[in-house]
């Protein structure tokens, strides 16, 4: 049967809004607002959070950075001066320093300032040729020893002994010819000797 409402609009009742489509508005609003939400959140929160998190590490990045690049600077330059310094020690062990050598025979010719075990002076000290297998030099010295013969046995003893005596391998043994001074100094007798000193082949320290 069909029906047919002839009352004006102004008359006729307000039907309601289906359910389904109520539901369908409700549910898209309210996933909308979520949606919202969330982007809101991630914007303003995390998002921004992680930017000021970013920006710090960034920086720190580069301070680091730059620390890497000075640490491998310094790194290279250390390197450097080892090797530097390797060869200066290789070299030094390898070769007489003569300066500190010569130090070394004047503390064994000064003896701390006793003459009584030996008075010794020279008149030459030189560096020559080797004389033998083994030998990488001579030093030659001339001189006087002023007493009696003991003496100048002790000095030549107190020779070996010394830490000057490390470089040498081996040294000629005392002798002299005995002179008598004219003079009214002291001493009015002297041992005129020469000797030679072996010295050992270079770089024997580190074969050592």
């Amino acid at each position: 049967m069909i029906q047919v409402n002839l009352l004006p609009p102004e008359y006729r009742k307000v039907e309601g809004t289906p359910v389904a489509r109520l539901v369908a508005v409700l549910a898209g609003v309210f996933i909308t607002a979520t949606a919202v939400s969330v982007w809101g959140y991630v914007h303003f929160a995390i998002l921004a959070k992680e930017q000021t998190k970013r920006a710090q590490m960034e920086e720190e990045l580069v301070s680091l950075q730059a620390l890497a690049t000075r640490s491998q600077a310094l790194l290279t330059e250390f390197k450097e001066y080892q090797a530097r310094r390797g060869t200066i020690e290789s070299i030094g062990k390898s070769r007489v320093l003569w300066s500190k050598k010569l130090d070394e025979f004047a503390d064994v010719v000064h003896n701390k300032g006793d003459k009584k075990r030996h008075l010794v002076w020279f008149s030459g000290v030189r560096t020559g040729a080797p004389r033998g297998p083994g030998s990488a030099g001579v030093l030659s010295v001339d001189g006087w020893s002023g007493g009696d013969y003991t003496r100048l046995a002790d000095f030549s003893e107190d020779v070996q002994k010394s830490e000057f005596f490390e470089d040498f391998m081996s040294i000629d043994p005392p002798r002299g010819e005995l002179v008598q001074f004219q003079d009214a100094l002291d001493p009015n007798t002297a041992w005129k000797f020469a000797a030679k000193l072996d010295l050992k082949e270079s770089g024997w320290r580190e074969k050592q």
